[in-house]
C-alpha cells in the first residue's frame, strides 16, 4: 500500500471507553494522521548502560563495543486525544538475554523490537497525563516545533527557555514501508511496563549518509546527558511524512 493508509487500518478494532479525568478516553488510542522523523546513533555500550534502570535491560549489540540510541520526532496532527507533538529518546533492547553481536548487520533486528523510553517530552497536558497514567511514560511538557525548508524537515525541542535539541532530516525518494510494531518499555513502581505501538503501511525514505541528517544539542540537562554519551556515527535516518498508528496502554509488567 502506498501513501497514507486508509481507514482499513482501524477496521473492526473495538475501542473501550476508559474512565479518566472526570470523563472517558478511548483505548487503544488511534492516531489518524502522523509523521515521524527518526535518527539512530552508535553509542559505546558501557556509557549507555549507565542510563538503564535495570540489569535485565540489555541494549542491542550492534558491534562488540556499541549499542544504539534512537531519537524520534513525532507530529500527531489528528488522534483520539487531540493533536500534539512529542520527541522520544529510546534505547533498543532485549530483556534478560543479550542480543547477538552485530544485530542489524550479520544478525536480524527482532521482529517486534523493544525500546526502553528514556525521555518523552510532549506538547499537551492530556498527552502528558494520559501517557503517565496508562503506561508510565517519562513525559514532561515542552515546546516542540516542526518546520519545513525545501527537502529538509526540522524539529526544535526546548523546555522553558532551554534548548534541548534540534533534529533535521532531508527527505529522499519515498518508498513503500510495511506495517511495523514496537514495544515501548517504561518504568513505574518497581516494574517495567510494556505497551505496543503499531504503525501503518506508509511511504518512507531512509538513509545511512550523515549528510542527510543533523543533530544540534543545546544546554538543557538532557542535552548534557546526550553529550556525555559521546554519540558516535549515525547509522540510520528515516522520515515518514504521513502514516497512522495505534497505541495500547501497558499490557505486561516485569520486575526491575
Amino acid at each position: 500500500m502506498s501513501g497514507l493508509s486508509s481507514s482499513d487500518f482501524f477496521s473492526e478494532i473495538r475501542q473501550a471507553k476508559a474512565p479518566w479525568a472526570g470523563g472517558t478516553i478511548n483505548l487503544p488510542v488511534f492516531y489518524y494522521d502522523a509523521s515521524t522523523l527518526s535518527i539512530q546513533f552508535l553509542v559505546a555500550v558501557n556509557r549507555l548502560r549507565k542510563l538503564l534502570p535495570s540489569p535485565r535491560i540489555q541494549p542491542l549489540r550492534v558491534t562488540p563495543w556499541h549499542s544504539v540510541l534512537t531519537i524520534s520526532a513525532l507530529e500527531y496532527r489528528d488522534c483520539d486525544i487531540g493533536p500534539y507533538n512529542e520527541v522520544s529518546l529510546g534505547i533498543p533492547m532485549t530483556l534478560d538475554h543479550p542480543s547477538p553481536l552485530f544485530t542489524g548487520t550479520l544478525n536480524p533486528v527482532p521482529t517486534i523490537p523493544q525500546v526502553y523510553i528514556r525521555h518523552l517530552p510532549v506538547t499537551t497536558d492530556i498527552a502528558l497525563k494520559a501517557g503517565i497514567e496508562f503506561a508510565g511514560y517519562p513525559k514532561f511538557l515542552a515546546k516542540i516545533v516542526f518546520e519545513k525548508d525545501g527537502s529538509w524537515t526540522s524539529c526544535h525541542l526546548q523546555e522553558g527557555e532551554q534548548h534541548i535539541l534540534t533534529l533535521r532530516g532531508r527527505a529522499g525518494e519515498l518508498q513503500d514501508a510495511q506495517r511495523s510494531r514496537i514495544q515501548p518499555i517504561t518504568v513505574r513502581g518497581g516494574y517495567m511496563l510494556s505497551s505496543e505501538l503499531i504503525i501503518s503501511e506508509r511511504l518512507q525514505c531512509q538513509s545511512q549518509r550523515s549528510r542527510d541528517a543533523q543533530l544540534d544539542l543545546g544546554d538543557h540537562p538532557i542535552a548534557q546527558e546526550l553529550k556525555e554519551l559521546r554519540l558516535n556515527r549515525m547509522i540510520g535516518f528515516q522520515y515518514a511524512p504521513q502514516h497512522q498508528a495505534l497505541l495500547t496502554p501497558a499490557n505486561e509488567s516485569f520486575k526491575l
